[in-house]
């Protein structure tokens, strides 16, 4: 049956979700809907409609019926395809990694994604997603998760832990970084603790993320980092910058203790 040329659009994203496919570029559009005035009509009307969102630069996410009443669609669903389209290096960080890897004691507003380039967050109804530019992104930092629109990168475990430290704005409050690393803990390995000093990580955040990590009581993981940091002759630093430097020195991590880190949780040492 022909379709008429006010609901060729909707016809268009309904069959792409129908072959699985979760987004699409207006070039893609073009090639199927035509272009010009005529095509800027359709994805506005789709837009307005809820069934499209415009991520920017001529790339959109389909927004599946089940999930239009929020107003957006979730970023699982486009974040691959996009970061591919924009020929960038990714990766989901942060807490929303760090729930996704266990640690959900505390419900994450917004989505955090680490990129290779500086981005400005993107901002559609209700949802945020902030990014954070880290400029030498390996495949050693993520793994590849399945998701209904395809694979999804998350950092790991450990890369997780060493970020909320790196990028203070991740997660603006020590103790709530401590709260994460009790839960977070139980997926964290002592080795891959200990390569994150090898693979150019920042020392002072991994002198904290050490710090941390004994007090909350997860000191069983943290020898092999402990080595690796001693290595690079590391030298004392606040544990959080910023604050007076008075506080206990703890030897061990060559961290002045001049902040009142309390978790909202303690860790099961029968765990």
């Amino acid at each position: 049956m022909a379709h008429t040329k006010k609901d060729a659009g909707l016809h268009y994203v309904r069959s792409l979700l129908q072959r699985g496919y979760h987004t699409f570029t207006r070039k893609e559009a073009e090639a199927v809907l035509g272009g010009g005035t005529s095509l800027s009509n359709k994805l506005s009307r789709l837009a307005d409609d809820g069934w499209i969102m415009p991520v920017g630069r001529g790339f959109y996410a389909i927004i599946e019926p089940g999930v239009q009443r929020y107003g957006f669609a979730g970023p699982e669903s486009f974040l691959d395809a996009w970061a591919s389209y924009r020929s960038l290096e990714y990766y989901v960080g942060g807490l929303n990694a760090a729930e996704l890897h266990g640690a959900s004691h505390q419900r994450v507003q917004g989505y955090q994604v680490v990129t290779s380039r500086a981005l400005r967050p993107f901002i559609h109804s209700d949802l945020k997603v902030t990014f954070f530019r880290k400029l030498d992104i390996s495949g050693s930092m993520f793994e590849q998760r399945a998701v209904s629109s395809g694979f999804l990168r998350v950092s790991t475990p450990e890369v997780t832990a060493y970020d909320l430290l790196f990028f203070p704005t991740m997660c603006r409050s020590l103790s709530r970084v401590a709260t994460i690393l009790v839960e977070l803990g139980e997926a964290l390995k002592p080795s891959a603790l200990g390569r994150l000093a090898e693979s150019g990580c920042e020392l002072a955040a991994l002198q904290r993320l050490g710090w941390l990590l004994d007090h909350v009581g997860w000191s069983t993981l943290t020898e092999p980092l402990r080595r690796a940091v001693e290595k690079q002759h590391s030298p004392w630093r606040l544990l959080e910058p910023g604050l007076p430097r008075s506080g206990p020195r703890d030897e061990k991590w060559c961290i002045i203790a001049n902040s009142d880190v309390q978790p909202d949780i303690e860790r099961n040492p029968t765990a």
